[in-house]
Order: structure tokens, then C-alpha cells, then sequence
């Protein structure tokens, strides 16, 4: 499978997610809201241009889109800011000597409360924008979507691959 397969086939599992994030993102950076770091700031554009493309989507679905997202730029800033604060308490508790077992434990707990809170507000925003897709939409998202378990079964392989080949 060829890697512009594989990252279209991720855009679209993703989708109406990275529409939610890329559309806030994308109209808060072109509004400046964000200062750009580490070459970054284009991100959120690109994305949601390319799962809109990935898509199809018409001006006026992304627009709706964009006012679905707009009504809750609030909660996803929120989510996207735990989700962050999270990560980065269980790399410091990952990386932290000595080896603290509870902490790290802790730590990720806080990572799968905080995805668990983000896959909710996904689902919930997903149900306000599987409405304005058509038919032939719907079917290519849920069609992509079918495939995570595909994913990370290759990536099991890969890994089992790369371990018996650097004996």
C-alpha cells in the first residue's frame, strides 16, 4: 500500500474529528488567535482542507461544518488542552528516575480519562455533522472507519517483522 493510501485512509478514519479540530484551528490561527511555533501553524488549514477534499464536501457543507464547530469551540479548546496537560504529566512521569510505577499508572489513567471525555465530544459533534453529509459521504467515512483494527494489526506485524530481522 502506497504511503498517499495510507495517509488518506488515516484522513478519512479520522474525519469528522480532524474536520472538528482542523476547522477550530483553522479559523482561530487565520484569526491569529494562536502564535505559529516550530513551523506549525498551517497545520490545521491543510487538514481540513484535506479531509473536506478526502470528502468532497460542497462551500456550503463546509460552512455548516464550520458553524457546527464554531458552537463548540469552547468545549473542544477545553479537551484539547486536557488532552495535552495529560500527555505531558505521563512523559514527565515516564521519563522521571527513579521509576515511579503508581505515577506512571496514575498519569495514564488521567491520558484515558481525558481521550474517553474527547471520544465523547467527538461522537457528540459527529451527530451534529452526519446531517449535512450526503449518503455517498457517510459511506466513505464509516468505510474508512472500519479499517482501524486493519491498521494496528500491520503495525503488529511491522513491529514482529523488524524484531525478528535485528536478531
Amino acid at each position: 500500500m502506497s504511503i498517499d493510501k495510507i495517509r488518506k485512509s488515516i484522513l478519512i478514519l479520522v474525519g469528522a474529528g480532524a474536520i472538528a479540530v482542523g476547522g477550530l484551528l483553522a479559523g482561530r490561527l487565520s484569526a491569529g488567535a494562536f502564535p505559529e511555533r516550530h513551523g506549525h501553524g498551517d497545520f490545521a488549514p491543510r487538514l481540513f482542507a484535506q479531509v473536506s477534499q478526502a470528502l468532497d464536501l460542497t462551500d456550503d457543507q463546509r460552512a455548516k461544518v464550520k458553524d457546527v464547530l464554531r458552537s463548540h469551540s469552547d468545549e473542544i479548546k477545553a479537551q484539547m488542552r486536557s488532552w495535552g496537560s495529560a500527555r505531558r504529566a505521563l512523559r514527565d512521569a515516564m521519563i522521571a528516575l527513579p521509576v515511579d510505577e503508581n505515577a506512571i499508572r496514575a498519569a495514564a489513567d488521567q491520558v484515558g480519562q481525558s481521550q474517553a471525555n474527547g471520544a465523547l465530544l467527538l461522537a457528540r459533534i459527529r451527530a451534529e455533522i452526519d446531517p449535512i453529509l450526503t449518503p455517498d459521504q457517510k459511506d466513505r467515512l464509516q468505510k474508512f472507519q472500519s479499517r482501524t483494527g486493519q491498521h494496528t494489526e500491520r503495525a503488529v506485524q511491522s513491529f514482529d517483522n523488524f524484531l525478528k530481522g535485528s536478531s
